[in-house]
């Protein structure tokens, strides 16, 4: 074959390389990566290639240039969000178009996260599940637990929904079971502002509680957005409907509730989020409650984690007297599926 040809055979593989592989990455040290950029979440960029088994697991702050081809929900700091196509025409300067052919210029380092938004209603969810399992020789004690999440987003919505289920036994002693689950429905708004519609879940044994529904509306603000953490606070009204042990404790009630939530991420390859909730008694004369969590996981390679957790519920006028409190320590291993 004549050396002549050779720059025709290498523009046409690089042609169908660009045709089958859209989009483009390029690195501060001028390395260029093509493929197919699946999210920016953390302040990692996961892009998928046809020569690797492996998804390139980027840091964000080494990209000074990105083309992607499909449309993508963009997160900017100040709580800015577009959605449109992403391109760089200037290092470190990226364009966005959006779907009425308007475009926008920003810094690189003004995006916090992206995510790709398909057609396809599936390629919107998210998840993981995790298990964890103890066991001590002494009094034979055992401890199961399981935990799962699914999220789902589009340009002006987001769906969240989580499940924690503990189980733990020992000789000369009662079951201790324990469930606690969360839905949320938010709206996004404009200047950083959300609405919101959920409910929450608890069962424990602890509290002699066989189930406590908390259905809720409310509004909230990120009050700090960057590509390093999130912090956020919502105010809302729960309905509070509670069955105990003894049904002769069952009622119902009207809460206000106030919420804090922080996510710290970018930070190699861990990730720590924290909630709160306060609710005051609306009907209920001098009744408090407050629940918090929070979450320390560890990326592994493939897309398994390991995680450890503490969770704490506080009720000031608990079913049985002396038990105000109930807490748990988990650990576990666990898997995300994108």
């Amino acid at each position: 074959m004549k050396a002549k040809n050779y720059p025709i055979i290498i523009g046409l593989l690089l042609s169908f390389a660009l045709s089958a592989q859209n989009d483009t990455i390029q690195l501060k040290n001028n390395d260029v990566l093509v493929g197919e950029v699946k999210a920016l979440i953390k302040g990692v960029l996961t892009l998928k290639t046809s020569y690797s088994d492996k998804d390139f697991k980027i840091e964000f702050n080494e990209v000074k240039g990105i083309v992607i081809q499909k449309k993508c929900l963009i997160l900017l700091t100040d709580g800015r969000r577009r959605f449109g196509n992403i391109r760089t025409e200037t290092a470190g300067l990226v364009k966005v178009t959006l779907a009425d052919n308007s475009s926008e210029i920003f810094n690189v380092n003004e995006i916090i996260s992206l995510q790709e938004v398909d057609d396809n209603f599936w390629s919107r969810i998210t998840g993981s599940v995790d298990f964890g399992f103890n066991f001590t020789k002494a009094n034979n004690t055992s401890q199961f637990n399981v935990g799962g999440t699914v999220d789902y987003v589009d340009k002006n919505w987001r769906f969240e929904g989580d499940i924690n289920l503990m189980s733990s036994e020992q000789d000369k002693a009662a079951k201790t079971k324990r469930t606690d689950a969360s839905v949320a429905l938010i709206r996004i708004l404009a200047k950083k502002w959300y609405l919101l519609g959920g409910a929450s879940f608890l069962s424990n044994t602890e509290q002699a509680l066989d189930g406590r529904l908390n259905p809720r509306v409310g509004a909230g603000k990120f009050l700090i957005s960057s590509n390093r953490l999130y912090l956020g606070a919502s105010l809302g009204i729960t309905y509070n409907i509670e069955n105990y042990v003894d049904t002769s404790l069952n009622k119902t009630s009207t809460e206000a509730v106030l919420t804090g939530s922080f996510n710290m991420f970018d930070f190699e390859d861990i990730d720590l989020s924290t909630s709160v909730d306060f609710y005051t008694s609306l009907s209920e004369k001098k009744r408090f409650r407050t629940d918090y969590n929070i979450t320390l996981k560890y990326d592994l390679p493939l897309d398994f984690y390991i995680k450890v957790g503490f969770t704490l519920n506080y009720d000031n006028q608990p079913a049985i007297a002396g038990n105000e409190f109930d807490y748990v320590f988990s650990s576990g291993f666990g898997w995300k599926l994108d």
